[in-house]
Parts: C-alpha cells; sequence; structure tokens
C-alpha cells in the first residue's frame, strides 16, 4: 500500500500511483421512531416482523462520510457491512444505489423473510448476540475484506452501549478514535495518515492525526450533509437491485460459536444486592441555636460535606485513583459475584439474609451507604 515512483526523464514531474485506500462501513439498523410499533393481540407485546427498521442516525453518519471521502478521493473504495438476516438487504442495496462499491451481509443464525432487521439470531444457536459476540463476528468479517479505515456508529439505536467500535478495534488490533464528525485523508509522503475531526463538550473541538488501519466511530453532527441529498438514477438503483451481494456465516469466516459465547461470557453482572441501611444516633442540637438552625441540624442528619480533589496524573493512574475511590464507596458492591467467607458476624443476622432473599448482604463500612 506504499506509493510507488515510476523513473521518468530528468526535469518532468514523476508520475505517482497512488494506492487504493480501503474503507469499510459497518451498518446498524433500529426501529423508525417515525412509525407507531404494532403490537400482538393475543400477546400484548411488540410484534418484531411488523416493525418498520431504518438506518440509525449515527450508521447514517458514517454512510455519508465514507461516500463524502470517494467523492474527494478517487482511490477510496467503500464497502457496505452488515450484521443481520436476509430483511435487512434492501439497506444493503440502497447503499449500493448510494454510491458504495461492494456490499456484504454476515449472519449467524436461521434465515428468514419475516425476521426483524436486526433478527433474533438462531433459537437454537447463540440467539441474540450483544456487542462482544458482535465485534468477533465483524472482526472476522472485516478482516475477510480487507480494510484500511473501519467506520462505525458511536452509538446505535437498539443497544447504546457505545462498545461495537471500541471492541472491534480491540479484536483487530488497531487504533480507535471515537465520536468523529469529519475526515480529511492528508496526501503526505506515505499517504497513510487521516486527519480526524472529533466534537467535544461545551463547543470544543479536537483534531487528531492517525495513520492506517484505524477504527472510526462516528457521532452525526452539524457538519453532515446526510443521505437525504443523495439521490440515484433510476439505472443505478436498477443495477442496485440485481446486484450480487455475498452472504458469509460464521463457517465461512472460520469462527466458532464457543468464541462468540466466550466472548459473550466475559462480563457477567452480579445479582443486585440492597443496601443495608444504617441507624446512626444524631446528638441533640445546642438549645442556644435558634429555631431554624437546630430544624436545619435534624434534617441534616448525618450528611457530611464533602469536597472534591483534583488529582494530576496520567491517564492511567487517575483510572485507578478513580477506581479505587469508586470501590471505596461502595458503588461497585452490584459486581462482586464470588461468595465472601463466612464471619463470626454472619450468625448473628439470621433475619436479615431472609429479608434480602437469601442474597449475602455487603459488609458495612468504608463509606457505604
Amino acid at each position: 500500500m506504499r506509493e510507488r515512483a515510476e523513473s521518468v526523464p530528468a526535469g518532468t514531474v514523476p508520475c505517482v500511483e497512488v494506492p487504493v485506500t480501503r474503507v469499510l462501513v459497518l451498518l446498524g439498523l433500529g426501529p423508525d421512531v417515525a412509525v407507531a410499533p404494532q403490537l400482538d393481540m393475543r400477546s400484548g407485546r411488540v410484534r418484531e416482523d411488523w416493525s418498520v427498521h431504518d438506518l440509525d442516525p449515527a450508521s447514517g453518519a458514517a454512510l455519508d462520510l465514507a461516500l463524502e471521502l470517494k467523492d474527494l478521493y478517487p482511490q477510496v473504495q467503500v464497502t457496505a457491512v452488515h450484521l443481520g438476516p436476509r430483511a435487512a438487504e434492501v439497506w444493503l442495496r440502497r447503499a449500493l444505489a448510494w454510491g458504495c462499491d461492494r456490499a456484504v451481509r454476515v449472519w449467524y443464525g436461521q434465515e428468514s423473510e419475516t425476521a426483524g432487521a436486526e433478527g433474533a439470531g438462531d433459537a437454537d444457536g447463540l440467539g441474540l448476540v450483544t456487542a462482544a459476540g458482535k465485534a468477533v463476528i465483524l472482526a472476522a468479517a472485516v478482516e475477510a475484506c480487507g480494510f484500511d479505515l473501519v467506520l462505525t456508529g458511536a452509538r446505535g439505536v437498539v443497544e447504546g452501549s457505545g462498545q461495537l467500535g471500541l471492541r472491534l478495534a480491540a479484536e483487530l488490533g488497531v487504533p480507535c478514535v471515537t465520536g468523529a464528525v469529519a475526515l480529511k485523508v492528508e496526501e503526505g509522503c506515505d499517504g497513510r495518515t487521516v486527519e480526524v475531526r472529533r466534537r467535544l463538550e461545551q463547543g470544543f473541538e479536537e483534531r487528531i492525526e492517525a495513520i492506517f488501519p484505524l477504527v472510526v466511530t462516528v457521532a452525526p453532527g452539524d457538519g453532515l450533509s446526510g443521505l437525504s441529498s443523495r439521490v440515484p438514477s433510476a439505472a443505478t438503483l436498477l443495477a442496485a437491485h440485481t446486484a450480487d451481494i455475498p452472504v458469509w456465516t460464521l463457517a465461512d469466516l472460520g469462527v466458532p460459536e464457543a468464541k462468540v459465547r466466550r466472548a459473550e461470557g466475559q462480563l457477567v453482572w452480579g445479582p443486585p444486592r440492597a443496601r443495608r441501611p444504617r441507624l446512626i444516633p444524631l446528638p441533640a442540637p445546642d438549645q442556644s441555636l435558634p429555631a431554624f438552625d437546630r430544624i436545619l441540624r435534624l434534617i441534616e442528619g448525618s450528611v457530611r460535606h464533602r469536597e472534591g480533589r483534583v488529582v494530576r496524573l496520567p491517564a492511567d493512574k487517575v483510572a485507578d485513583e478513580v477506581f479505587c475511590t469508586l470501590k471505596e464507596e461502595g458503588w461497585l458492591d452490584h459486581l462482586l459475584v464470588e461468595a465472601r467467607a463466612p464471619t463470626a458476624t454472619d450468625g448473628e443476622r439470621p433475619q436479615e439474609s431472609q429479608r434480602l432473599g437469601g442474597q449475602q448482604a455487603p459488609p458495612s463500612g468504608g463509606g457505604r451507604a
């Protein structure tokens, strides 16, 4: 992927062969909020097969950004990739009509014409796959396509976790830039740099220069024109309607189901545990104070006014400080899944364990309420 200069006579401008930049766009779908959901009269639940799906705003922004790069740089080739059943092919064909060079569909479940756009997976196989499992599957698909730049939505409509792009970059072993609103490919000596513009809080912007390969998550912003301004011709629509869209399964990608299940099971949420209230005796307020101040002392109770502190350390040290503070204050108790060793005080509170539904009560102290 390096530039190659041909030998030309002296005094003339050398002809440089510009490498092809392979841009992959991961499309995500979600329910169209402009259409009211249809309920099943028997069960009272929302019928997924009757729902109307649309490109989520973040995926639409990523696709529009990729097509803008293609308009500016002729060497850019755009491939649209979607993880979903056959019903989602209509959006891949629209991506081809809008200007994509290629479209690929990846699926891990049973094919059904009436399945939703996101699909429910295989009832006897993997089932519904979250961002962790999708990252494993899409990483194999991205490597099979070959890539220089991967664009994906910063936050989907269905899950809304914003983890897919980060997990995908971790699976591929490449850097990741989040929340991009604009891209600019720099024509340097190596032709492998891209300038990413991110939107920060309070109206600030940040410009980051990175090298390929790279994963960029795109957030919708005012700087994006949108796909509504792209009106394909009739010939382009017919060509996209009859285009061959390959379908890759887990077997085609060489991804075993056990690997996807293992990725799904890396994060295990512990059972919710109720916090045990602590009775703190309150001293009587000073009788010499005015009535309003005495009432204020009683209302405040045992509330302690604490001041924040500024930690000026490297990023990894700051993360450790935040984690230790959350752990000391008891905000991470619900993530503890391992059983605590019984102590002598456990036998003194048999009724409390029954009130918590058989769950073990968290230890008191350490700043926990």
